[in-house]
């Protein structure tokens, strides 16, 4: 056993050795020492700084307080938060220290990320580098299941041999984001047809792994769910095409592999399954980007779906489960007079539901939201959803048997008789998993706790002519709950890092969000940047007459702006809270300074960027107009962006229901939403904004904020207490 701290008071939070076996610190400090040598020897253009070996110490000393799955009590110093200022290294400190814990505790290492870019750039870019420099680093890429191509699904699309084409149609999108669908328009049948038939010519011959991501052109959303793999449409090892499908091969791989790079998304829902695919007792995690993570938790412990499309999809059920039942042994076969009844039961219960939003006129084209106040449905509804559950649950049953039984192999049949019950198995498959969403949906809605879910209805457009729907939604209001239970009293250890992590200068936002702070002896450390701000920067509040509440800001914006653009000559960003401010500022900019204007939208981001940089490079002016997502995630050094200008503080009023629902909650407990939700989240989104001016230790950029409020509320010294420090100026 280590023995107690010496002088425990006079040691950090972050720096705590309790609990850690005193020989094993020291060797795995020995081993990191050395590693750390051999990266600054090798890494191109390594320069070791004092708060990436601060981090790193930090890391290890939270890994090696790892603790195993049996062990109750968590305190929570196998957790830490750790703030990274830009430019620290973070990538090589937690890789390095994650890798000598791994080697010391034999566990594997997960790095987690919240984008698609940075978990491209370490596994293309940061971990090619650290494996030539530790040659026995093993290495390699974690993604969901539905990234690959189911081959028994693309045969059965091709052979036509899934009898029930319903799944192919509308109940494809019965539980996606009617949003993101508005848009999409149907496929036509010979040209699908022609891409499905083409797609597995290419898997057979070797020439494409299954990977949706390895494809040169990404196929049509539609074609790629009718043939991706699914966990409730899988076979496993009875499935003729296991030995050689993709996904399984893609997880052999992984598991050998001591470092597995993977997402947020893909870590919190293998979590909430039965999955064998991430044993997190024994998984030392780092979460990149962990300021994204509360959001993205959020996003996936939802729930909702299409009302009257749910009907359809359980007569629809009824016909294709009881066809595939006839082929069973007697033992195994439903009754078809009771699994029928089930089915009507639902649907009686369904209707009910859909009378009480048509007859109540919740939603309409014109009123798109109803959210339940305080998260309370009617008390009708309870009982009726409660039954709907326990219903749904009975058939998903009876289903599951009936899959369960067309997978077992049957020596008694032909091959075309086996691969057609494995396939009817694999449709029912499907069926499954949307069950499953129901059922956990109306629970949600049957259950009101001391903290409610937000609970609404949201109006669904009928497609091609057919009635109006609605959608029913749950969401938890914050993730907190679900992350403390899933995740952090879950995992053997777990680092999270961001170059934000902080907002107004305290951990207490993401705390309260991520539910960390549950655990009171979790680490915590605010590494700083390297770079020297008060030297590199200068943050400049614009003169401006009007505030942004005022009806003339926004014109006082647009004639101010061409003044500010002119005063530098290269590269500049300016960051918007609307599209319609970013419109507006754009048609009123003079013809020079609007033609050296690049505006978000108009060209993928992609070619935006690469346009900014070459004009750049030859001389030119280029100022970038963008919103939200282009304050984050990229990188422009040097003169790319010499110039960052915010139109003004950016606050978000509640506008999701999620949001409503957290904040009259808060004013319930009489609390003060704006003070706990809206100034912490607007100042993690500033210090995000404001990060991309410098962002090398030979950068000097301009960061200008419009908005007066900065500097004479009294929230905006908070906010100005979580930004890099650069010098502050009021311009005249």
């Amino acid at each position: 056993m280590a023995e107690p701290d010496e002088h425990p008071a006079a040691q950090p939070a972050h720096a705590s050795e309790r609990g850690i076996d005193p020989e094993m610190l020291e060797t795995a400090r020995i081993r990191l020492e050395f590693l750390y040598g051999e990266v600054a020897a090798d890494w191109p253009g390594f320069i070791a700084r004092p708060g990436q070996y601060e981090m790193m110490q930090a890391c290890l000393l939270t890994f090696l307080s790892a603790r195993s799955p049996d062990v109750k009590e968590r305190p929570g110093s196998h957790l830490a938060q750790l703030e990274a200022g830009t430019g620290t290294g973070k990538t090589v400190a937690y890789c390095l220290a994650a890798i000598v814990a791994a080697e010391v505790l034999e566990k594997t290492v997960i790095v987690s990320t919240a984008t698609v870019a940075l978990q491209e750039q370490l596994f293309q870019k940061d971990l090619p580098r650290l494996a030539k420099i530790i040659p026995d680093l093993r290495y390699d890429i974690l993604k969901g299941r539905a990234r690959y191509v189911c081959e028994s699904r693309l045969e059965g699309v091709i052979n036509d041999d899934v009898h029930d084409h319903g799944l192919s149609g509308e109940f494809q999108d019965l539980f996606a984001d009617s949003r993101r669908q508005a848009g999409s328009t149907p496929r036509d049948r010979d040209q699908a047809m022609r891409w499905f038939k083409g797609t597995a010519k290419k898997l057979n011959s070797g020439a494409w792994d299954g990977d949706i991501d390895s494809l040169a052109q990404q196929p049509e959303p539609d074609d790629w769910r009718q043939v991706q793999a699914n966990a409730h449409a899988c076979n496993g090892g009875q499935c003729e095409h296991f030995r050689n499908c993709a996904f399984f091969k893609a997880r052999r791989q992984a598991a050998s592999a001591t470092l597995q790079v993977a997402n947020h998304a893909l870590v919190l829902a293998t979590l909430q399954t039965d999955s064998s695919l991430i044993d997190a007792g024994n998984t030392l995690f780092v979460f990149d980007e962990a300021h994204h993570l509360p959001g993205i938790a959020g996003e996936q412990f939802s729930y909702r779906a299409r009302l009257g499309t749910s009907s359809r999809l359980l007569v629809s059920l009824r016909t294709v489960a009881l066809r595939h039942g006839k082929t069973l042994p007697a033992s195994t076969r439903p009754d078809p007079v009771a699994f029928a009844q089930l089915i009507t039961g639902c649907t009686d219960k369904l209707a009910v539901l859909e009378r009480y939003w048509m007859e109540a006129g919740l939603v309409s084209a014109d009123k798109a939201v109803y959210r339940f106040a305080q998260g309370r449905i009617p008390e009708a509804l309870i009982p009726e959803c409660q039954e709907l559950a326990t219903l749904i649950r009975a058939i998903a049953s009876q289903v599951s048997s009936i899959a369960a039984a067309l997978k077992e192999p049957d020596e008694s049949q032909s091959p075309s008789q086996r691969e057609e019950q494995s396939r009817a198995g694999v449709e029912l498959g499907v069926y499954l998993s949307r069950l499953d969403t129901l059922d956990k949906l109306l629970s949600a809605w049957a259950t009101h706790d001391r903290v409610p879910w937000a609970k609404w209805i949201e109006w669904a457009e009928g497609a091609l002519g057919t009635a109006p729907d609605a959608w029913l939604c749950a969401s938890p209001m914050t993730a907190a709950q679900v992350l403390s239970k899933n995740l952090w009293s879950q995992v053997s250890a777990a680092v999270c890092t961001s170059a934000t992590l902080t907002a107004c200068g305290s951990f207490d936002f993401f705390d309260r969000l991520s539910g960390m702070n549950r655990f009171p002896e979790r680490r915590a450390l605010v590494v700083a940047s390297p770079f020297d701000y008060a030297i590199q920067g200068e943050l400049r509040i614009a003169p401006m007459q009007h505030s942004p509440k005022s009806p003339g800001f926004s014109g006082e914006l647009c004639d101010r702006l061409p003044g500010l653009l002119r005063e530098h000559p290269h590269g500049q960003l300016v960051l918007f809270t609307s599209k319609r401010q970013m419109q507006a500022c754009h048609a009123a900019l003079p013809k020079d300074i609007s033609d050296q204007v690049l505006v978000q939208g108009v060209r993928s981001r992609t070619e935006l960027l690469k346009e900014h940089v070459r004009r750049v490079l030859a001389g030119e002016r280029s100022i970038i107009f963008g919103l939200q997502s282009f304050g984050e995630g990229i990188d422009l050094p040097g003169e790319l962006c010499e110039h960052v200008v915010i139109d003004k503080l950016p606050f978000t009023p509640p506008n999701s229901p999620v949001e409503e629902a957290l904040a009259e909650w808060l004013s319930a407990q009489g609390r003060d939403p704006f003070t706990e939700l809206s100034v912490p989240r607007a100042g993690m989104k500033l210090a995000q904004w404001a990060g991309r001016g410098v962002r090398t230790v030979t950068d000097r950029a301009v960061i200008t904020v419009c908005d007066t409020r900065l500097v004479t509320m009294r929230y905006g010294k908070a906010i100005l207490a979580g930004l890099p420090p650069f010098p502050v100026v009021r311009a005249v």
